[in-house]
């Protein structure tokens, strides 16, 4: 047989079976392979109504009502210990929200998903990366992807707070380790903010950066000199809605936070809340997405002063009610109830580690997010619990994946046993 891919579509189903052979009418027969709802399928043959495939897990034949030409929305949530790493695939389109505080994303990215992009030669592109915010946690890995020559980036999303050094050794004018910060207690604002690489560039020479912030600001200058790089940009409530279509369907990234206040001068300032980190946490990037008659939630860092924050400047509104939602900063004790009841998911996704002097995620956070949500099984899963050790002592990471084709939703984490079925898969919603 053949072994040359003819043409190639996408599961349009999901736990799509996978058979070693035909199976005759009547047949009983059991799948050597089951894959997710948009997994690639590169067919070699077709016999009768079904295709024979080459994809992830074992080959073999699929039928042909399980397959269509269109992927739809694909999200993993990757496992990069205590911080966030989110891959967002629609089309062809490749994004990254944040990249976690080591070298997890990278590796999965060189290493297992775009591994035919990389074998061919060709350069990984991320058409959009958003960093929710400047947390080691949240960037640190970003440094090497953006030094890395076999990617290249379209635009790179930020809040625009930066990070510098202690007292002694950032910029005398700066009173805090975020920068300026004018007014008292509940109208204290953040003034320092960049937005665009001429900024980055301007910081850069006043000095004083934090010593990560120092090397990203380098990996973003050196990549956008060498081409590598279209732009950065601050991205705020005002900022325009990213917007195209994936075969016949809409899809959208809004921005609902941080929201911020144009001073005097005409630029963002940030409200300061209580100190440095609940500030930098509190600003972070909030991303609505949308497929067709589906939502997904990304909130970063958010924390009680901040949630409040966003619930009084939106008053009546509800814009943060999603099917699937990011849990706030790692599942932390720092939420707020009105917040979680606005947005009322129906699945949560927890992205924490091993950290203990956190203890994420806390189990106030867990039990509010299963409390607050929509169905009757609502669905709260962590990258940290879905992680595991096998025989050898390795460890398996516990990435989540989420499938939708803008009306159901599938997510599912691998099963710790190797088996056909390897995907503990839950439908989330079927509208």
């Amino acid at each position: 047989m053949s072994n040359s891919i003819l043409f190639h579509k996408y599961a349009s189903i999901n736990e799509a079976p996978i058979y070693k052979a035909i199976k005759k009418q009547g047949d009983r027969q059991r799948a050597i392979n089951k894959i997710l709802l948009g997994t690639w399928v590169g067919i070699t043959k077709e016999k009768d109504n079904h295709y024979y495939v080459r994809t992830a897990g074992a080959d073999g034949w699929i039928n042909k009502n399980h397959v269509s030409d269109d992927m739809g929305l694909k999200i993993f949530f990757v496992d990069v210990g205590q911080g966030d790493g989110i891959i967002i695939e629609i089309g062809n389109t490749k994004i990254l929200v944040d990249a976690g505080p080591n070298s997890n994303i990278k590796n999965y990215l060189t290493g297992w998903q775009y591994t035919y992009l990389l074998d061919a030669n060709k350069k990984i592109h991320l058409d959009y990366v958003f960093i929710s915010h400047f947390d080691f946690d949240h960037y640190a890995g970003m440094i090497d992807i953006l030094n890395d020559n076999r990617f290249t980036f379209g635009t790179l999303y930020h809040n625009g707070i930066a990070r510098f050094a202690d007292k002694d050794e950032r910029p005398s004018d700066y009173n805090t380790d975020l920068g300026k910060t004018i007014g008292k207690r509940n109208k204290k604002y953040l003034i320092t903010t960049f937005d665009s690489i001429a900024d980055l560039k301007s910081l850069k020479q006043k000095g004083g950066f934090a010593q990560t912030f120092g090397y990203f600001c380098d990996a973003v200058l050196n990549a956008h000199t060498n081409g590598r790089l279209e732009k950065i940009q601050l991205a705020t409530y005002q900022s325009p809605a990213i917007q195209f279509r994936n075969e016949s369907k809409e899809f959208s990234i809004g921005f609902l936070g941080p929201v911020s206040a144009v001073n005097a001068s005409g630029n963002n300032q940030f409200k300061w809340f209580t100190d440095s980190s609940h500030t930098r946490n509190g600003h972070s990037l909030v991303l609505k997405l949308t497929y067709d008659k589906v939502s997904i939630l990304l909130t970063g860092d958010l924390n009680t002063k901040s949630q409040k924050h966003l619930m009084k400047h939106y008053k009546n509104a509800n814009p943060f009610l999603a099917d699937v939602s990011k849990g706030c900063h790692h599942g932390s004790s720092d939420f707020n109830i009105d917040f979680l009841k606005k947005v009322s998911p129906y699945a949560t996704v927890i992205s924490s580690g091993d950290n203990e002097s956190h203890s994420h995620p806390r189990a106030d956070a867990i039990g509010a997010a299963g409390k607050y949500s929509r169905g009757k099984l609502p669905k709260v899963y962590s990258t940290e619990l879905a992680r595991s050790i096998n025989k050898a002592g390795e460890i398996l990471y516990g990435m989540i994946n989420l499938r939708t084709n803008g009306d159901q939703i599938y997510m599912a984490q691998m099963k710790e046993a190797k088996q056909a079925d390897i995907w503990d898969s839950y439908v989330i919603i079927e509208k």
